[in-house]
């Protein structure tokens, strides 16, 4: 079987969601990950200081998201004052403080769709989006890939363009997905079969298609591609 390995940052394991008779599929999530909820009072935090606003009390993320009880927005708070996103300043009304506003999306890294390539080191570069305006609710799954090869060609994704993805997201039959396939990381689609073989399927006849022997896991399903036409 021929592969085609690229690199990818991963977090932890966390929900099983696919069981094949000889392999397991596996979604991947960060260590930091928030729910939709936690998520959305985030976002909220970061609207207001972007926009020159003091911090909302509790009482205002209440009626943002219509909570019944303080308590709901609370317990939000300090699950994202767990996680590392929030400081809460106690006696104050307003003592709300970002620990680190995420603006935009991080790029991992490169994930291969063609031959094999050298290993990038991930960084601390972002991308100035909304991922919401491409369906991602929670921006804290959201992530970006660059491209390298032509494996993909057939479902308009290039070398150099920019995948966005969500993580932890239930895939579906023809996703494209970015997926560890025995230990190899790759973008191609999945393909699901009613008696429950998965495997992935480049987009060029170049390529043949990959059966896992052993494991494959999705880290990620393409939400959107993002291309410089700038040469």
């Amino acid at each position: 079987m021929r592969r085609d390995p690229g690199t990818m940052a991963t977090g932890a394991k966390s929900v099983l969601h696919l069981r094949g008779p000889r392999y397991t599929i596996h979604l991947f999530s960060m260590d930091r990950e928030l729910t939709k909820p936690q998520g959305l009072v985030l976002g909220f935090l970061e609207e207001r200081s972007k926009n020159g606003m003091p911090p909302p009390t509790y009482r205002e993320i209440c009626r943002r998201f219509g909570y019944r009880s303080p308590k709901a927005a609370f317990d939000h708070v300090v699950a994202l004052e767990k996680k590392g996103y929030v400081m809460r300043e106690k006696g104050f009304a307003r003592g709300l403080h970002l620990v680190r506003k995420s603006t935009g999306i991080p790029l991992l890294g490169r994930i291969a769709a063609g031959l094999p390539d050298e290993a990038l080191t991930t960084t601390d570069e972002r991308l100035n989006v909304d991922p919401t305006f491409y369906g991602i609710r929670d921006r804290s799954r959201a992530f970006a890939l660059s491209v390298t090869g032509d494996s993909m060609i057939g479902r308009h994704i290039l070398e150099g363009d920019i995948v966005l993805l969500e993580r932890a997201a239930v895939p579906q039959d023809g996703d494209i997905v970015a997926a560890l396939i025995d230990n190899e990381s790759t973008l191609k689609t999945l393909v699901h079969k009613k008696e429950g073989k998965v495997w992935l399927r480049a987009e060029n006849p170049v390529y043949p298609e990959l059966i896992p022997v052993l494991d494959l896991q999705v880290q990620g399903v393409v939400r959107a591609v993002i291309r410089s036409l700038r040469k």
